[in-house]
């Protein structure tokens, strides 16, 4: 297994840079070598006449399949998602972070993992600052086994778990001197509020690069960051069904994994989309052999960028909007606001350091502050005029303190939630 995933180093790195055409032809063989493996030896697919068709001639032939979203995963059992002969037994398990409060397993098989965790190694060189041998430390729910390579102190990664106290997290954060830190957002959020200026800056005099993963990374955030912790940062877009999705280069921009996944743009009835509108995010990861997810819907929302970025690389531009397209509250008007908003409001109000929100059944708006510690009185007062001026009028709309912002399952921020059924336009 590590002999084959460090073989695969070189070539996933290769794979980034050269033309397009031949990108998209590689691209067409594994969606059509997947495709073919799908509608044979996976019970879901064979079952489906939807899928019983030829190889696709081009790319844009793949938009006549049907969107598979999670609500099919959570309903279908294993079995029937697995190809025919699979041992699970010899696949990595892994399970969604369960925002819902319902998890779902899936099955990746050991070629296509080795060559995902090979195309890691890009994330983080693609940065230009990092180095195999700088210290690591990842904040994180879960800790992974500890690899081989570690042994001999190359790409050492010490866990802290998110759960722990902040107070605990902050102490063995320090303890460790680390030259890269990586967090979700939320979490690195609340790093900021415990360290103290001197400890802050004990921490900058080591750190080289920030990474956030897991959550959708606000341009005011990425700037907040990059001032605190006085270093640049990298965001990283991946989903436990797909692996990785996207990487940041030096430029600040995400490249999707196109040697390993092919990513679509689509409205709410599974056409394509252009490049440069944004649409829900569809990605195929067409390496895999175990449990194939064709034109899976990742629930977020964003778009292609139309032009090639500096850095040269061939592969295409990813850019998040307003994170998921299933979070949001809804208007009386039927607009609606998404978590890209209240993070927003989180980043850029004075008095509030954090924020999420619920909408009831009857479509009240109940908005929890945590406030700064010079939050003063009216710290409420204002975020209501704000979010009036937001949603360009009034509606129902409480706004209470909270200590924390909620976490789900998998460790990532609760930003909104709602039971409230909107009535049909």
């Amino acid at each position: 297994m590590f002999t084959r995933e460090a073989g695969y180093i070189p070539l996933t790195i290769a794979r980034q840079y050269g033309g397009a055409a031949g990108l998209r032809r590689r691209q067409l063989r594994g969606l059509n070598q997947v495709l073919e493996l799908a509608r044979t030896r996976v019970p879901y697919y064979r079952d489906d006449p939807r899928y019983a068709r030829g190889p696709l001639r081009d790319l844009a032939e793949l938009s006549q399949l049907p969107v598979l979203d999670k609500q099919v995963l959570r309903e279908q059992p294993l079995e029937r998602m697995l190809a025919d002969g699979v041992d699970q037994d010899d696949c990595l398990s892994f399970q969604t972070s369960g925002s819902t409060g319902r998890r779902v397993r899936i099955l990746h098989d050991q070629d296509s993992h080795d060559y995902h965790m090979a195309a890691c190694v890009r994330r983080f060189l693609a940065t230009g600052r990092y180095l195999p041998t700088d210290r690591l430390t990842h904040i994180r729910p879960f800790a992974p086994p500890a690899r081989m390579f570690e042994r001999f102190n190359l790409f050492r990664r010490h866990v802290i778990l998110s759960h722990r106290p902040m107070r605990e997290i902050k102490a063995e954060l320090l303890a460790n001197r680390p030259k890269v830190l990586i967090g979700y957002p939320v979490h690195l959020r609340a790093l900021l509020r415990e360290l103290t200026p001197a400890e802050l800056a004990r921490l900058r005099r080591t750190l080289r690069i920030v990474m956030t993963e897991s959550e959708l990374l606000l341009p005011e955030h990425r700037a907040l960051f990059s001032a605190q912790f006085g270093a640049p940062v990298f965001d990283e877009y991946s989903a436990f069904e797909v692996l990785n999705v996207a990487y940041d280069c030096r430029y600040g921009r995400a490249h999707l994994g196109e040697d390993r996944v092919y990513c679509e743009i689509v409205d709410e009835h599974g056409n394509a989309l252009p490049d440069g509108e944004p649409g829900h995010v569809v990605v195929t990861a067409f390496l895999e052999r175990a449990m194939p997810l064709l034109r899976y819907s990742l629930g977020d929302i964003g778009l292609i960028e139309p032009d090639r970025c500096r850095c040269g690389r061939r592969f295409r531009t990813l850019r998040l909007t307003t994170g998921r397209s299933n979070d949001y509250v809804t208007l009386p008007s039927g607009e609606r606001l998404y978590p890209d908003a209240f993070l927003h409001l989180a980043a850029t109000h004075p008095g509030v350091s954090e924020c999420f929100v619920h909408q009831d059944a009857d479509g009240l708006v109940r908005l929890h502050v945590v406030p700064s510690d010079d939050a003063g009185e009216q710290v409420r007062a204002t975020v209501r005029e704000k979010l009036f001026a937001l949603a360009g009028g009034e509606f129902p709309l409480e706004v209470v303190t909270a200590e924390s912002v909620q976490i789900t399952p998998g460790g990532k921020g609760k930003f909104v939630t709602s039971d409230y059924a909107a009535p049909f336009a």
